[in-house]
């Protein structure tokens, strides 16, 4: 089985470094995630996933036939704010597509987008949003396709499980702003509560994953229950 994740920066997914990929909170999430669910994610054996940056991810969408209104889903209108979401599930799909089809591999892909940060404020309601993703990857044909789309945005998910008190009243952070220079900033109230002497907090929120301070079996909020019902189908549909 091979993973195409394909997410946006550090901060989420993770990201390439000389000593190999570095996985970020989102990931180590996944992986734990995927790991409880009878699949395998594992971030020292690169041969078992790819990542798929955005500049790959933008020139493979380059390639790709415009899609023809006649074969769209019904009442499936394609705002342009939502096509971004759209666009890169398809070019993601295409990628993991052609590895499928050479190798003849069970493959899966994740996208990862945050749903209302500042480089994507505006475009559209979360659903829609979540929707366009996975219309594109049915546009490709890919039935193995996993939207991670956090509402407004990962700090929202972890925050949910480190916060003083930890797992209860999600709907508030849902509602809260996606950008990073709003007032109450849910990415600065994470840089608050975490303990980290060198200011490293992408680290921090990895040793919470690691240690099991946040658990995944224990988050329980609209946007991450989408993602893990999704990646539950997927790795049963292997069966």
């Amino acid at each position: 089985m091979q993973w195409f994740l394909s997410g946006e920066g550090a901060s989420d997914l993770g990201i390439g470094s000389p000593d190999g990929f570095k996985p970020g909170p989102m990931g180590l999430l996944l992986a734990k995630m995927a790991a409880s669910m009878g699949g395998q994610l594992n971030f020292e054996i690169q041969a078992t996933f790819e990542y798929v940056g955005k500049a790959q991810l933008g020139e493979e969408a380059k390639g790709m036939r415009p899609v023809k209104k006649s074969v769209q889903l019904p009442g499936a209108k394609r705002e342009k704010e939502t096509g971004y979401f759209f666009t890169n599930a398809r070019a993601l799909a295409r990628i993991a597509g052609r590895h499928q089809a050479v190798h003849s591999d069970t493959v899966i892909a994740v996208l990862f987008r945050d749903a209302d940060g500042t480089a994507s404020a505006g475009r559209g309601h979360w659903h829609d949003k979540y929707n366009s993703m996975l219309d594109g990857f049915a546009e490709e044909h890919l039935t193995t396709g996993v939207a991670m789309l956090p509402n407004p945005k990962s700090e929202a998910w972890l925050l949910y499980a480190l916060k003083s008190a930890p797992y209860q009243n999600c709907a508030a952070l849902e509602d809260r702003s996606g950008n990073d220079n709003s007032p109450n900033s849910l990415k600065g109230e994470l840089v608050q509560i975490a303990v980290v002497p060198d200011g490293d907090v992408i680290k921090w929120a990895c040793e919470q994953i690691g240690s099991g301070e946040v658990d995944p079996a224990q988050i329980d909020m609209p946007s991450f229950n989408k993602f893990r019902e999704r990646l539950h189908e997927v790795l049963d549909a292997r069966h």
